[in-house]
């Protein structure tokens, strides 16, 4: 039972404060000193009990957090159950799991609650545990046949599972009992974006844009399949809708840099240039700075400390600034995303030709003493890339474009191939537990920084990866990539084809059915087997020659 306290609030300024002050604390993961700010005023307050549940669940008592957010459901009923709030709290700190036990404890008290189920199917769709996830929604669905909340989850959990055809039924009927309702529009768009048919997925956001114009987050996905489409122009414009949504530029959007006609003199302006996603991203993007250069700007780049050697030798030398909080002087700032956007361009237009990026040669000869001597067909091998579990779009993502190394085994067994790891992170543990069955060389313990990594690419014949910054790296110095790729794959890819207008040394070697990799293993092996030949032959390799006919 909770118990009222003998202190009291003696204003809604208190209030307010503590709810400042626990917000804060819980969001740098301070749990315990939240749950002893709050006690004393919890029950009086919705808001206090609400964010003391939350500290509780931090702070590994899941059962009082049950409770909390339990009683707090039967005060007012919203769409979600509490319990949601701590994936809100706990989530940017990559602590979802934490929530597990908390509804665990929480169907215990009240097992036949619609609303807990099938939020409990929507924390458990964001951690990929699907099978679950559908279990506990239809759950949900059978107490309240008539949920929207409910029918919506149930569609993004099969959808994010990969079962496309079947979350499309729910879409659909969805959308026949809430005509006017955009996020069905939003995500039948995203459906059929999923399996590239690129006409109506713009129509459907078209559609949903039509119903609530100014919604940031479907204006940027909206960009997306406008990209994803071939549609540049356009695409690069509608994705300046992304400053309207959290965790991009902090800099004022009123000198961000303008779009850049080809006869305007910008001779003497100061740009900053700024990291604002991915490693990727910031390669891909590397080769808008040049012209920009040629035209006369002085240009300086913000980057992550283990980028400043590449950048340092794009030619035209930029300045380059590596981290801190106060940036240099300019006249504009320009995220690196918003680079093709400010030249007008398109892959094949705007930018510096492949390759744009350059190693140290001082490391790259360094490093040829290092790898293995030997005339086999060397190639460097990723299966990962950056879980990121505290960004749960991102982490939900790279679940789709990662394997697991095991997926990797039947490559074994391929005759005149030296493989030489490059994956890096977590995904690197797996294969120290694997290395018995799939012995292969392993330089990533000495490498510091991506100017080591740029150097041992230079000294390898061909790149297999899934999509993650080794194929930009790797596509920036011009060397050949086979990139294993997921079924609904990043915009960048376009759909139906196999090359790459931004690398043209990229074949892609897409799944044919989502989240299933064999099929992609074994294109790669008869590729690789191709490939092994024809460098034993001294050939080139016929895959890259071909599309350049």
């Amino acid at each position: 039972m909770i118990v009222t306290m003998p202190l009291e609030l003696s204003s809604i300024d208190l209030q307010n404060q503590l709810i400042n002050q626990a917000s804060t604390l819980l969001s740098r993961g301070e749990f315990r000193q939240a749950r002893i700010l709050l006690k004393p005023y919890a029950e009086q307050s919705p808001g206090l009990n609400l964010l003391l549940g939350v500290a509780c669940a931090g702070d590994g008592a899941p059962k009082q957090a049950a409770r909390r957010l339990c009683f707090e459901e039967q005060q007012i009923k919203m769409q979600r159950h509490p319990c949601c709030k701590i994936e809100q709290f706990l989530g940017p700190l990559g602590l979802r799991n934490k929530a597990i036990p908390v509804f665990k404890a929480a169907l215990k008290i009240t097992p036949d609650n619609p609303r807990l189920l099938s939020t409990y199917g929507e924390l458990l769709t964001h951690l990929g545990k699907f099978a679950d996830a559908i279990h506990y929604i239809r759950r949900s669905l059978n107490i309240d046949p008539n949920s929207y909340f409910s029918m919506n989850q149930l569609a993004i959990a099969l959808h994010e599972s990969g079962q496309l055809k079947m979350a499309k039924k729910i879409y659909d009927r969805l959308l026949e009992q809430h005509p006017d309702n955009f996020s069905i529009y939003s995500n039948l768009a995203s459906y059929y974006t999923a399996i590239g048919d690129m006409d109506e997925a713009l129509s459907n956001y078209r559609k949903a844009i039509l119903l609530n114009p100014n919604f940031a987050p479907l204006r940027v996905n909206y960009s997306i399949a406008l990209l994803k489409a071939g549609y540049y122009h356009q695409g690069w414009i509608e994705h300046e809708w992304r400053f309207n949504t959290p965790n991009h530029t902090s800099l004022p959007q009123s000198s961000l840099i303008p779009i850049l006609s080809p006869n305007m003199d910008i001779k003497g302006k100061k740009i900053l240039v700024t990291q604002e996603e991915g490693y990727g991203d910031t390669l891909m993007y590397l080769r808008y700075v040049t012209p920009l250069i040629k035209r006369g700007a002085i240009v300086e780049l913000w980057v992550a400390e283990t980028m400043e050697g590449l950048c340092q030798r794009i030619e035209g030398k930029p300045l380059v600034k590596v981290g801190g909080e106060e940036p240099p002087p300019f006249d504009w700032h320009c995220p690196f995303i918003s680079l093709p956007k400010a030249l007008g361009a398109t892959p094949i237009t705007g930018g510096m030709p492949v390759p744009y990026l350059t190693a140290d040669p001082v490391k790259v000869a360094e490093w040829k003493k290092k790898l293995p001597k030997t005339n086999k067909l060397k190639v460097g091998i990723v299966w990962g890339g950056n879980p990121r579990p505290e960004d749960m779009g991102a982490n939900m993502t790279d679940r789709k474009r990662s394997m697991s190394f095991t997926r990797l085994l039947p490559l074994r067994k391929l005759k005149d191939i030296c493989f030489i790891n490059l994956q890096m992170g977590p995904y690197a543990d797996q294969l120290d537990e694997a290395n018995d069955l799939f012995p292969i060389f392993n330089p990533m313990k000495e490498v510091k920084n991506m100017e080591d990594t740029a150097a041992i690419i230079m000294n390898l014949d061909v790149i297999l990866s899934v999509d993650t910054v080794i194929v930009h790296l790797a596509g920036g110095l011009g060397k050949p990539v086979l990139m294993m790729d997921r079924y609904d794959n990043c915009w960048r890819w376009l759909t139906k084809r196999e090359d790459s207008p931004w690398y043209p040394k990229m074949h892609i070697i897409r799944q044919t059915e989502p989240r299933i990799w064999g099929d992609v293993v074994k294109r790669a092996a008869v590729l690789l087997t191709q490939m092994a030949k024809e460098h034993k032959a001294r050939k080139p390799f016929s895959i890259f020659n071909k599309k350049a006919k």
